[in-house]
């Protein structure tokens, strides 16, 4: 249920398909949309953590956008032409990169705001209209629970202190 009051006149969102539904996020939530690269297994992580990669010397963490939605359809296409949502980097959480099936469009639009506790740990803003059908809108700052935020930051830091006892002075991750 959504109020009929827009969040603002025009906003971009990048849309997104995730287990065969399409979602928006706000534009400036995703810092880069990247090609899946090859994963380093982490040991001790969840089925929820695909695995790692480095970008720029800091490890990134890849999670599924599916389970963290609790989305259950299996994914659309090949997965090696899924999507990487590249989340910009913030103080204090580990590096986290979201697996999509495809990253499809940018465009503005005009949400409707969802009110609080409609969805669970308000990760749904609201929705956008688009070809008349109402679209979720996801804010990506509360995919995670402070508790899984602070438990991917110590995977992040068990993967980036195992990479520092294999280095070598003349390696680099």
């Amino acid at each position: 249920m959504s109020s009929d009051m827009p969040i603002e006149a025009s906003l971009p969102v990048l849309l997104i398909r995730v287990s065969g539904q399409t979602l928006a996020i706000h534009q400036q939530e995703v810092a880069e949309i990247l090609p899946l690269p090859r994963l380093a297994a982490l040991p001790e992580v969840p089925p929820i953590v695909l695995g790692a990669f480095h970008l720029s010397g800091a490890v990134v963490l890849v999670v599924r956008m599916a389970t963290l939605l609790g989305l259950s359809r299996p994914a659309e296409g090949n997965p090696l032409y899924h999507h990487l949502l590249l989340l910009p980097e913030q103080p204090g959480r580990a590096r986290l990169a979201l697996l999509v099936d495809r990253a499809t469009d940018i465009l503005a639009a005009e949400p409707t705001v969802l009110p609080a506790g409609e969805s669970f740990n308000d990760c749904i803003d609201g929705d956008v209209r688009l070809d008349g059908t109402l679209v979720p809108l996801v804010t990506t700052d509360r995919l995670l629970t402070a508790y899984e935020a602070t438990r991917m930051a110590a995977f992040a830091a068990r993967a980036a202190a195992r990479d520092a006892a294999f280095a070598t002075p003349d390696s680099a991750p």
